[in-house]
């Protein structure tokens, strides 16, 4: 016979993890039923030592509390079955009876003290396995028989918090805490921190970094640049939006410009390292620098750095396609004729031949490289055969526009040979700066005809085909006294002081140009084109001349749509691109948009500019107002900035 299981034995199976059977005994075998479910009579339990399975017991007036770790256990009054106590509630449940149990305060004291004291005992001891009870005898697995949950000696928390004081506090707190009371805190706390998260993405605003050094020495702040906040990122759209278009429109009309600007960039050669290409760009600098910013392998980076955007190149390359259709068959240009360029017989000549020529070398668009090569190849065929002995370029401009032609032939001979080197090209650009440097008046000065006393539109195109044979490593002799000798025709040239008193003009004296000397009343092309020439001929970015005349043009005479006026806004471009700082980022933008938006979108002239809107554009044809548009629009890499070098990363 069997004895019932007591409450001892369960509590020894559950603080020592194992299953526990009745042990045998001489006293009768209690019903299952009157043992279980029924109200028992009490159990001596003083042959198990409860010491060894327990870390503290409380004798109370209401019976025996065991304490080990966190978890607390009771027998039940009324069947003595074990109930564990909820010691945050304070109350102890019966699983078999339905007993509840209310604890007192002194001894909820008792055990909260209990389980804050840090356990000193060993390792309880294991207790030796029991034989197998008969199959006739009861054991805790029969039906009927819930067993209570398995209990761990010591929890992973108490193992890591039993030392420290602050840790059995906030062990002693999360075992007080109600389960959903911490479910709700952990929950607020992660909205919290997503809504702060998403707060933080909304209100970030563009912002600027400052630093101080405080030294012994006194100094002057550098140049204070202002940036359009507004303008900085939609610049390549800005045209679109103007023209009130859809958000599909505006992205059709963005890629359709990627499209276009991508064009120049094919049929590249690698004739040069192009890490010797940067190393070029960014050492020389002065009047003598390169062409190699024009190398289409670097283009992309320098038109970002230095203000155009992907709808200004894509107006270049429209341009040049336009202006690729109407070359003749024989490879020349015609100013006043180039709609007839598909008849055979049509004839060109040097004027819009050269002006034709001078946007795609601009581009880096070479008879050696490039997608217009043939093109290029077949125009300067074409000026090569026509030229004179002497090195005269005009051919049949013999009148008015006779030094015009001839200086802008000049610079396209020039540039094609400084681009790729080809020595067929060296003597013609040799012998047409020798023809320019033999008609260059006593004074200084160029004018239609060779040694003319000169105007200051015509000496411009003279100075700057004498700049573009100064570049490095091309060889061609030009000679120092004509430059000195043309610096002389400027100074004459000037708006003289008293008329600068007389109409209230606080520009300084020399910063100011007239069309001739002799005549007192500066004009603001005149003015561009000549500080121009100043800066090629040695004048520095920190001149006082140079500092006024920039003001002046922008303050007074700022590029307007109202009235356009295409030579004004080429040279003033190249004036205001090496100036460089705020004058020049406020006078791009604002020409760059009226080109952009002035471009002819449709129709067969389309990439086009028309002369009709320009002034003089009817004496220059479209032909004129394309080239000089598409020059200006090449503003960023046709000629390096002579005051500051161009950094790449």
């Amino acid at each position: 016979m069997f004895e019932s299981p007591t409450f001892d034995h369960i509590l020894d199976a559950t603080f020592s993890h194992r299953s526990v059977k009745a042990k045998p005994s001489s006293q009768p075998a209690i019903d299952l039923q009157d043992s279980l479910f029924n109200q028992a009579a009490p159990i001596d339990s003083t042959e198990f030592d409860l010491d060894q399975t327990a870390s503290h017991c409380i004798q109370t007036a209401d019976g025996k509390f065991w304490v080990q770790g966190d978890n607390v256990l009771c027998s039940c009054p009324d069947c003595l079955a074990p109930m564990s106590v909820r010691v945050w509630l304070g109350l102890a449940d019966c699983w078999r009876c339905d007993c509840s149990m209310e604890l007192s305060k002194e001894q909820l004291a008792s055990i909260q003290d209990l389980i804050e004291e840090p356990t000193t005992r060993g390792p309880l001891p294991i207790a030796p396995p029991t034989a197998p009870a008969p199959q006739n005898d009861f054991a805790f697995d029969e039906p009927g028989y819930v067993a209570p949950p398995a209990y761990s000696d010591e929890s992973e928390l108490e193992k890591l918090t039993r030392g420290s004081a602050a840790a059995r506090l906030l062990r002693r707190t999360f075992t007080m805490t109600p389960a959903w009371l911490i479910s709700f805190l952990v929950h607020l706390i992660l909205i919290l921190i997503l809504a702060l998260i998403v707060f933080n993405q909304a209100d970030m605003l563009p912002s600027i970094v400052l630093s101080s050094f405080v030294g012994p020495e006194r100094s002057s702040g550098g140049e204070i640049r202002i940036v359009d906040i507004d303008n900085e990122l939609m610049d390549d759209l800005r045209e679109a939006n103007d023209m009130e278009l859809s958000d599909e429109e505006i992205r059709d009309v963005a890629e359709k410009a990627e499209s276009d600007a991508q064009e120049l960039l094919k049929n590249v050669s690698n004739r040069q390292n192009l890490n010797d290409v940067k190393r070029n760009i960014t050492t020389q600098q002065g009047p003598l620098a390169s062409f190699a910013a024009r190398d289409p392998r670097v283009r992309t980076e320098i038109v970002k750095k230095s203000g155009g955007t992907t709808l200004s190149e894509a107006a270049v390359a429209r341009g040049l396609r336009w202006l690729a259709s109407v070359q003749n068959d024989d490879g020349s240009w015609s100013l006043g004729k180039y709609e007839r360029n598909h008849i055979k017989s049509n004839r060109g000549d040097a004027a819009g031949t050269s002006l034709a020529l001078l946007p795609f070398l601009g581009a880096g668009q070479t008879h050696e490289n490039g997608i217009y090569r043939e093109t290029v190849a077949k125009g300067l065929a074409w000026l090569i055969h026509h030229q004179k002995e002497n090195g005269d370029l005009r051919h049949t401009y013999t009148e008015n526009g006779g030094m015009y032609a001839h200086g802008q032939a000049a610079i396209v001979l020039s540039e094609a040979f400084a681009l790729t080197g080809d020595q067929t090209l060296a003597e013609p650009a040799q012998l047409a700066i020798d023809f320019i440097e033999d008609a260059q008046h006593k004074e200084g000065g160029w004018r239609y005809s060779p040694r003319d006393r000169g105007d200051t539109s015509v000496f411009g195109w003279q100075i700057m085909a004498l700049h573009s044979a100064r570049a490095p490593n091309m060889g061609i002799e030009v000679d120092e006294d004509v430059m000195k000798l043309a610096d002389y025709y400027l100074d004459r040239a000037a708006a003289s002081e008293r008329w600068l008193k007389q109409n209230d003009r606080p520009a300084l004296d020399g910063s100011l140009y007239c069309y001739m000397p002799g005549r007192e009343a500066p004009t603001k092309t005149m003015t561009a084109e000549a500080i121009l020439c100043r800066m090629y001929l040695g004048w520095n970015r920190d001149d006082p001349r140079i500092m006024s005349a920039v003001k002046w043009l922008q303050e007074e005479h700022p590029p307007d749509e109202g009235r356009p006026n295409m030579y004004y806004w080429y040279y003033g471009t190249q004036v205001f691109h090496h100036y460089g700082g705020n004058r020049w980022e406020k006078w791009n933008r604002t020409t760059r948009e009226l080109l952009i938006k002035s471009q002819v979108k449709k129709g067969k002239h389309a990439g086009s500019w028309a002369p009709e809107k320009f002034q003089w554009g009817g004496q220059g044809e479209r032909i004129y107002t394309t080239s000089l548009a598409v020059c200006t629009l090449e503003v960023y890499y046709r000629h390096l900035p002579l005051f500051a070098p161009i950094e790449f990363e």
